[in-house]
């Protein structure tokens, strides 16, 4: 069966859309040193037109793939969670938006599945906290303007920094995707950034100016929007 890589001309005039086919996605994440970072539960990958998710879920694949190979299985479930919290993508169009989270919800409740036997229930705090980390680290947007494209606010992520000595701890540190390139924002308080952030690397200094929670990561659902 041929892979489908336009959904209309209609769109692929209008927005430029063509999918990147699965055999071409494997290879491009088999590049020296990219693959490296796939094979890396903590590494930052972040994709900035997701379509409709092909090059998250293979990176998902991947991540949790090495969790199974680095880990002792007591561990697995905390670690899965760390790898899906440092997979983000922005994405222009709304029904590829919701495909994208869709594709790596379901391929994390398949793993679980695959491993442990289990179907997660919506009540379980590890469908709640994937599904949580899904929706706000695969965002709308428009990637030029690095606003949402229907009510031109900025789009926000969190880091999900891992807190030292405490391997199941995560802290959220809230920032508009405008700071990575040195914009300024001013919020709320009329408070000005100035300084560029590197992307996902944000220092103690720059971490106190931020929202920051800490909880345990696979209660990270607890703490809201």
């Amino acid at each position: 069966m041929t892979e489908k890589i336009i959904k209309s001309k209609h769109r692929v005039q209008k927005h430029g859309e063509v999918f990147t086919p699965s055999w071409m996605v494997q290879k491009m994440l088999d590049i020296p040193g990219v693959k490296e970072a796939t094979e890396d539960v903590y590494a930052t990958f972040l994709e900035p037109s997701a379509g409709d998710g092909n090059f998250l879920e293979a990176i998902l694949e991947r991540k949790l793939f090495a969790v199974t190979q680095k880990y002792d299985k007591r561990n697995w479930k905390t670690k899965s969670l760390f790898a899906v919290s440092s997979i983000y993508g922005i994405e222009f169009l709304e029904d590829n938006l919701e495909v994208a989270r869709s594709r790596m919800f379901l391929h994390y409740l398949d793993w679980i599945e695959r491993c442990f036997g289990e179907r997660l229930t919506s009540r379980s705090d590890l469908y709640k906290s994937a599904h949580y980390l899904i929706n706000r680290n695969i965002v709308r947007g428009n990637t030029l303007t690095k606003r949402h494209p229907v009510t031109d606010e900025l789009i926000m992520f969190s880091e999900w920094k891992r807190v030292k000595g405490h391997p199941s701890l995560v802290e959220r540190v809230r920032f508009a995707f405008a700071e990575l390139f040195g914009e300024v924002i001013i919020d709320d308080e009329d408070k000005v950034v100035k300084r560029q952030l590197s992307l996902f690397e944000l220092s103690e200094e720059n971490a106190a100016e931020n929202e920051t929670n800490n909880v345990r990561i696979q209660k990270v659902y607890t703490l809201g929007d």
